[in-house]
């Protein structure tokens, strides 16, 4: 472990995405230091998994689906009234498309901007009213190399990674005023399911290249979910605005 059992006691976190990859890694290393959780995911039997795993009590599972802002805003009021105000989130739930700009249709960038963006929307909606994150919070979202770093056939997927850091910056304006801060990382290939849905759609040699861009090759879960709660810790209490690049040296390139 690298952070002390004790070093989150008494916050209370939103992770989103908690169902699987770093959403569910996040919250495990979050709960191992004393962090109370309320995970958010579409799959309930998959977020029971996770809360089984988890360390320490108090917390609660919310099957949603974050798809759409208005229904994400909500559910996250909903939590904060039930289960008490958070000191900060991680929202990590999403999708990846890998698909050619000359064939992507209108459904495709509605599912792209619909998991990457729009849920992302919904929390920064219902963290922005009084009562969800106490002053002080932080909250961080989930962003990718992709959003700054050109590749084929990543244009939807890119342009909602986009939309992510667009949002960051206007919402930390935003909630400056009572001290909330508001963060993106910005991930590299990490080897987690989705990661190994693409390894396994593409050829060895696209995949060698991949990992080529990647100076420190790809990263694991942890990298994110220790990155991910330095942000929602004091010791990141003078950082605002900013997307903390997590990637292996990707964009060093």
């Amino acid at each position: 472990m690298i952070f002390a059992p004790d070093a989150f006691a008494g916050r209370h976190i939103l992770v989103t995405g908690a169902s699987s990859g770093l959403g569910r890694q996040t919250a495990t290393r979050l709960a191992e230091a004393g962090a109370r959780l309320a995970l958010v995911g579409r799959n309930e039997a998959r977020l029971g998994e996770a809360l089984a795993m988890l360390a320490g009590e108090g917390h609660s599972v919310h099957p949603v689906d974050m798809a759409d802002a208005e229904v994400a805003a909500d559910a996250v009021q909903a939590i904060a009234r039930r289960h008490g105000a958070f000191a900060g989130a991680f929202h990590s739930a999403g999708s990846a498309l890998i698909l050619p700009a000359r064939v992507t249709k209108n459904r495709h960038l509605d599912e792209m901007f619909a998991g990457g963006f729009r849920g992302a929307f919904g929390v920064a909606r219902a963290a922005a009213k009084k009562g969800v994150v106490q002053d002080g919070g932080s909250l961080v979202f989930m962003s990718s190399i992709s959003a700054i770093r050109g590749r084929p056939g990543m244009t939807a997927y890119s342009a909602a990674k986009a939309a992510v850091t667009g949002l960051v910056h206007a919402l930390a304006a935003e909630l400056a005023e009572r001290r909330i801060r508001v963060n993106s990382i910005v991930a590299g290939g990490v080897e987690t399911a989705m990661h190994q849905d693409f390894v396994g759609s593409v050829s060895e040699d696209l995949v060698a290249n991949y990992e080529a861009l990647h100076l420190l090759g790809f990263g694991r879960p942890d990298d994110i979910a220790y990155a991910a709660m330095f942000l929602l810790s004091d010791a990141g209490r003078w950082i605002t605005g900013t997307d903390l690049v997590v990637d292996g040296g990707y964009a060093a390139k």
